[in-house]
């Protein structure tokens, strides 16, 4: 509604802007009407002097001063007054046929590249959050495809713009955003999730996860410092403790990260799949640490020896 009145008001304007030399036109128009009338009423005061002169006497040559006053009356009156009337009436009809077709141009735009498409499928999308929560429950069995995902992100949206400090809606807006590989998306919900509830260890776990995976070091670095937080409230994190160690590795702090995936595999069950690959991970931690100790001795030996 209110971009309908916008809009009527900017055609307004800019047909006004357009065609104001037509209204000008007719207003000389009307201002050349006037001033006939006028001088036609001096026309017959004038003549009415005349003739009562004459009958006092008082004028000789009567007949040359009516004919004098009269083609003073005829200079002064347009000679085409009708064609003037005609163009007054063409600069109105102008000016709305011009108006009319500047709003059907406008409207016809509007329908074709304009927002209503947009704001309508928003509408209808946010009608169905209630069925996106439902097909949560579906979602190991039957999960969403990137279609209702963009859907059920666009609904979240619309309801977090009428109730901003829901950290539960941001942190599943970031759940989405994570799905359908938008980082920023991610990144900035998780981060108002975690703003709002500082406490909730989900989701500061799930802020440091997408500051971990950042190219920007300083998101790195607020990434491990979140961590380290949430490691000191809950020592059995296995989350924390696998990004840590990932973190450490990727650093070439090779000592911590096998310390670290050592301590995850003593909280993993004797069974549990993951172990043989946090064996290896450990292995590969010793490795690079053992290489890291010869390039260390091979650059110590030289400078030992020089002295």
């Amino acid at each position: 509604m209110t971009f309908g009145i916008t809009a009527v008001i900017f055609t307004l304007i800019i047909a006004l802007i357009c065609f104001y030399p037509l209204l000008r036109n007719t207003s000389k128009n009307d201002q050349d009407t006037k001033r006939d009338t006028l001088n036609k009423a001096l026309y017959f005061d004038r003549l009415k002097e005349i003739e009562n002169d004459e009958k006092q006497g008082l004028l000789d040559h009567v007949e040359q001063l009516k004919t004098e006053l009269q083609q003073s009356l005829l200079e002064d009156i347009p000679e085409n007054m009708e064609d003037k009337q005609d163009k007054k009436s063409y600069s109105k009809l102008w000016f709305v046929s011009g108006f009319l077709f500047l709003g059907i141009i406008a409207g016809i735009t509007y329908f074709k590249v304009g927002g209503w498409q947009s704001e309508e499928m928003m509408a209808r999308s946010y009608e169905k959050l209630p069925y996106f929560y439902e097909r949560l429950k579906e979602e190991q069995t039957k999960p969403l495809d990137d279609k209702e995902l963009q859907q059920f992100a666009t609904a979240l949206r619309i309801k977090l713009m009428k109730s901003p400090n829901n950290a539960d809606d941001w942190w599943m807006l970031g759940q989405l955003g994570t799905a359908l590989n938008n980082g920023e998306l991610a990144h900035t919900s998780y981060a108002k999730a975690s703003e709002l509830q500082p406490e909730n260890t989900e989701y500061k776990l799930s802020y440091a996860r997408t500051l971990m995976f950042s190219v920007d070091a300083s998101d790195k670095a607020k990434g491990s410092e979140l961590l380290k937080e949430v490691i000191r409230k809950d020592h059995s994190n296995l989350q924390v403790l696998s990004l840590l160690a990932f973190n450490y590795f990727e650093n070439e702090d090779y000592k911590m990260a096998a310390v670290t995936w050592a301590m995850m595999l003593k909280l993993l069950p004797q069974d549990d799949p993951k172990r043989d690959l946090i064996e290896k991970s450990i292995r590969s931690a010793r490795d690079a640490l053992a290489e890291q100790e010869i390039e260390k001795h091979k650059t110590l030996v030289p400078t030992i020896e020089n002295k």
